[in-house]
């Protein structure tokens, strides 16, 4: 992602995160892993495939006295503030079954609703949420002995909430959407540029900016949080980032150039090559280096891949980043979404910090 904090652009509106209003990947339980859920995650006792009421729709019934399955959606308030969530369930009467909402998916339940007693019932709730906000995490989840089956569940943005009071999750983490400072956990809330919005920047929370981090430190990116939140900023040692890691400004950076928001070894308007070498980035969002890929660099130089070193191989330490903004990753459910509510896709593209062998 291309972070820059700019103070002289006002933040734009988000375009939203959902798949045409809808909120949910997968309703109905039809894309399962083998006999694992693709979609939605166990995060307590087990689920297994069920056939419902209906030959060939599959539901997920949760196993044991303790007992949920979650997924978190990108939606944000630039979506819509009122969702409707539906499924039809069928829950037996020792049984205690909730529909849980956790805003931001900090793993903080801000607002429960209960999943009545029922025989393949559908069922639907509005929820009002107070904006802004930034990814929710949708549990559904079971206590007790009894039966706990759900089946076509899904979440669509509703215009009309009218009358509901508004569920808040309080001061927001970094990363996420704001309005004003007061907003956010931090305190602080500024315009970054931002390629989920309409023009490249929003307000989103932060933990610095250029006048706020101490002697020996600069405002810089720090450690992703979440793929529903922007690669948050805050205050960073200086020269402290290597090679191909993301950056803000020059000083973060150990090579002391940042280009195109990656530390790099060269920048072909301010640190131009020697010997007529061509400035330019590796892979998309990658370090900008001296002839890319042309096996070049010699023992000890710096390299972004094996193909910059005349030796063919790079030293360093493996580098996964997510193919739509570059934050490090270690799995596609790092990234954040794409069209469809898909993640991104988390490739190996090179290296960190690397020297040629």
């Amino acid at each position: 992602m291309r972070i820059q904090l700019s103070l002289l652009v006002l933040a734009a509106t988000q375009i939203g995160a959902t798949d045409c209003g809808q909120v949910l990947r997968d309703p109905g339980f039809d894309l399962w892993c083998g006999e694992d859920l693709c979609t939605w995650k166990v995060v307590r006792g087990d689920a297994r495939r069920v056939d419902t009421w209906h030959e060939g729709d599959s539901g997920v019934e949760l196993l044991g006295p303790d007992a949920a399955i979650a997924q978190l959606s990108p939606v944000d308030y630039g979506d819509g503030s009122c969702i409707r969530f539906d499924l039809i369930a069928n829950v037996s009467d020792d049984a205690e079954a909730l529909l849980g909402i956790d805003i931001y998916g900090d793993g903080s339940i801000e607002h429960t609703e209960r999943i009545p007693t029922a025989s393949w019932k559908p069922l639907s709730y509005k929820l009002r949420f107070a904006k802004p906000f930034t990814g929710i995490r949708f549990e559904l989840s079971k206590k007790g002995p009894g039966k706990a089956v759900f089946a076509n569940i899904g979440a669509v943005i509703e215009k009309d909430c009218d009358g509901l009071t508004e569920i808040k999750a309080g001061p927001a983490p970094l990363g996420a959407y704001c309005l004003v400072d007061g907003d956010c956990e931090s305190g602080m809330c500024r315009p970054v540029t931002d390629h989920d919005s309409l023009l490249g920047v929003a307000h989103r929370c932060v933990a610095c900016d250029d006048l706020s981090c101490g002697a020996g430190e600069v405002c810089g990116v720090a450690e992703p949080i979440s793929p529903v939140l922007t690669v948050p900023l805050r205050c960073e040692p200086q020269g402290g980032s290597e090679l191909a890691e993301q950056c803000v400004t020059d000083a973060e950076c150990a090579s002391g150039v940042c280009t195109g928001g990656a530390c790099s070894t060269c920048d072909p308007s301010a640190t131009p090559c020697a010997n007529g070498e061509e400035c330019s980035y590796t892979w998309i969002y990658g370090p900008y280096v001296c002839s890319p890929g042309a096996g070049r660099r010699t023992s000890g130089q710096p390299c972004a891949t094996d193909t910059d070193c005349a030796s063919g191989h790079c030293n360093g330490a493996v580098r996964k980043a997510c193919d739509n903004d570059n934050r490090p990753c270690g799995n596609d459910t790092n990234c954040p979404v794409e069209s469809g509510l898909v993640p991104g896709t988390c490739t190996t593209v090179g290296v960190t910090g690397g020297t040629c062998e």
